[in-house]
This record gives C-alpha cells, sequence and structure tokens, in this order.
C-alpha cells in the first residue's frame, strides 16, 4: 500500500463527475441553434480548457455571424439545465472521496471550470462536503497545461505539491500537474493518455475503483 499523501488534488469534469458527455451534447445542440452545424463535431478541442480559452476557441470554430458571447452564456446554461435535478458521478468518485475524508486526508478540485459552477455542480453531486475547497479557472492566471491551478490547489490544501497526489482525465491536466511537480495517475475519459502524459504519471487507470486498487487503498 503506498502511504496516504498529505493531500489529493482532483480534476472534476470527466474525473468525479460524468459531464462530458452532456457538455458535448449541450454544445452540439448550441451550435444548431445558431445554424453553426459546421462547428458541431469540435467539442474535443475544447475539453479541459478555461473559458477564456474556450472563447478564443470559438472564434475559429464558429462562422462570423454568431455572437460569439450569446452562444458561450446559452451553451453554459443549457448544460447547467441539463444537470439542474442530477450531476452523474463518474464510478468510485464517492467512495474515494468518503475513504479519504474517513482518514483527514484534505482534498481539493483544481479544474479549469469557473470556481462558482464547480462547486454548485459538486453540491448538487454530493462530493463538495469531503472537500476543503475548489479552485476553478477564473482564480488563476493561466489554465492547464500551465501549473498555476495545481500549485494553489496544494496551498488550499496545506500540501507541498510532491507530497499530495493529483487526479487527472485529460493530457493537458496531466502536464500541469507535472509541472506542479504533483505526482499523478490519470484516469482517461473522452481523450485517450498519450505519450506524453504517460510518460508523465506514475499510473494509468480505468476507473477511479483501479487506481484506488493499485495504490492499496480502499481495501
Amino acid at each position: 500500500m503506498l502511504g496516504l499523501p498529505a493531500a489529493v488534488l482532483f480534476d472534476m469534469d470527466g474525473l468525479l463527475i460524468d459531464t462530458e458527455g452532456v457538455s458535448e451534447a449541450t454544445y452540439r445542440q448550441t451550435c444548431l441553434a445558431h445554424d453553426a452545424a459546421v462547428a458541431a463535431d469540435a467539442y474535443g478541442r475544447l475539453i479541459g480548457r478555461d473559458q477564456p480559452e474556450q472563447r478564443a476557441i470559438f472564434k475559429t470554430l464558429l462562422p462570423d455571424h454568431v455572437d460569439l458571447a450569446r452562444f458561450d452564456r446559452e451553451w453554459r446554461q443549457a448544460f447547467l439545465d441539463q444537470l439542474e435535478h442530477h450531476v452523474p458521478l463518474k464510478p468510485g468518485a464517492r467512495d474515494l472521496c468518503a475513504w479519504l475524508s474517513q482518514r483527514s486526508v484534505p482534498m481539493v478540485v483544481a479544474t479549469s471550470t469557473l470556481t462558482v459552477k464547480a462547486e454548485t455542480l459538486l453540491q448538487r453531486a454530493g462530493l463538495f462536503p469531503y472537500l476543503v475547497g475548489v479552485v476553478g479557472g477564473d482564480q488563476v492566471e493561466r489554465g492547464k497545461p500551465a501549473p498555476d491551478l495545481y500549485l494553489a490547489a496544494a496551498t488550499m490544501a496545506g500540501a507541498m505539491p510532491a507530497d499530495a497526489v493529483a487526479f487527472e482525465d485529460t493530457p493537458q491536466g496531466v502536464m500541469a500537474a507535472k509541472a506542479a511537480g504533483v505526482p499523478v495517475i490519470q484516469i482517461p475519459d473522452m481523450i485517450p493518455a498519450d505519450a506524453a502524459s504517460r510518460a508523465a504519471t506514475m499510473l494509468v487507470a480505468d476507473s477511479l475503483y483501479a487506481a484506488a486498487s493499485h495504490l492499496g487503498w480502499m481495501g
């Protein structure tokens, strides 16, 4: 069994909560509503990006007739509306958070999502009470793969980066944790692990349950 870390730092979308499918579906719907079907298949370019980065990508994806601010607003509202009554969890998310909480391991979410939105989703999912806090993309100067989110999350958890463990689903999230000096485990969701992220991780696993089993946790 790996000794318990000083803190666990989680990504959110696609890692703790199973929301990427909802995000993609509502993105496609918003594209069609704005007569921008040409961009409907490009959702993968937006995964793991913070809001300013996504808006910059919109400029390259969406036709000139689309009001980018309105598109962004309507997509985000459609996403939240879909999750108003139920936020699906990834397998093992609640069990792992409960297990770590019982052992007094501080947990922080480090997400590219806006902080208020992330807190709302985590509250609806029932995970927020387990957390020390949330560091959202609006709290740092640079988004992933820069280290800012994970450095801030480690500070919030009261841990040195090297003494924490991060859980990520995307390659760019893995590189962000690595750049911050946080040992990282990758559990791919919609984007598979690539050569660079595999080289940067301590483990690539199929699920949170599989990662916990490998670590000797929750046994």
